[in-house]
């Protein structure tokens, strides 16, 4: 005769298998959920900060850089440049200076000038740097007959028209965005100017007959001979020329 003992032992057992059971299987998709749920938190803020970095930059990149104007040269702005890129002597130089609105551009184009070279400047005129000092050192320029450019490196239309119109010697390149820790920030600004815009120049060069000689400087900061610099870095060494 079966012991209701027993068969009472044996329920209850299983009653306990299948609850042990069903909260392994609850605590699984529980922490299933949670780890799909965290993944797709994650996603879902990768994308986002994605997004607002990109925006930054080209809300930067509205704000710094001016928007240029429709190109449209005419007969006095072709007299402006012809005059500014004139030598005054006969084995003068003819030298297109980007960034020349630049505490650097307008010491090297003051030079060039005063050497007896032909000296043309460009510049965009962005707000990085104080817009009154560039707008005072163009006006110290114009003073010395030098014509700058108000415009983008990064139009090829221009460009074109430059090089058709006067057989530069040399480009004089200085033009670019400035500060090594904001490039972290906004890095379209960085691409815009200094490798977008240095590739349009050198085409720009490449095309022209004759193909002037290209000076080009450090797109930002050098740091000379010191050992420790901003930022270590195993493959670069910073060297002042």
């Amino acid at each position: 005769m079966i012991s209701w003992v027993g068969v009472l032992q044996v329920k209850m057992e299983r009653s306990n298998y299948f609850s042990r059971v069903a909260s392994r299987w609850h605590s699984t998709a529980s922490a299933r959920l949670l780890s799909c749920s965290a993944i797709l938190l994650a996603l879902t803020l990768f994308v986002l900060f994605r997004m607002s970095l990109y925006n930054g930059a080209d809300q930067y990149l509205t704000r710094v850089t001016p928007i240029p104007q429709a190109f449209k040269p005419d007969h006095v702005w072709e007299t402006r440049v012809r005059q500014s890129c004139l030598p005054k002597k006969s084995e003068g130089l003819i030298v297109l200076v980007t960034g020349a609105a630049g505490f650097v551009g307008t010491h090297v184009s003051l030079a060039l000038k005063k050497r007896g070279d032909g000296v043309l400047g460009i510049d965009n005129f962005n707000s990085y740097y104080e817009v009154s000092l560039k707008r005072a050192r163009q006006e110290l320029l114009e003073k010395q007959e030098i014509f700058i450019i108000e415009d983008d490196i990064n139009n090829k239309e221009l460009l074109k028209v430059l090089f058709d119109l006067i057989q530069f010697t040399h480009l004089m390149h200085l033009a670019a965005q400035a500060g090594v820790r904001y490039a972290m920030q906004n890095p379209g600004s960085y691409v815009h100017s200094n490798i977008a815009g240095f590739v349009t120049l050198l085409e720009a060069c490449k095309d022209a007959n004759p193909q002037p000689a290209i000076v080009w400087a450090s797109s930002s900061s050098v740091y000379g001979l010191n050992s420790k610099v901003w930022m270590q870095c195993a493959c670069f060494k910073y060297v002042s020329v």
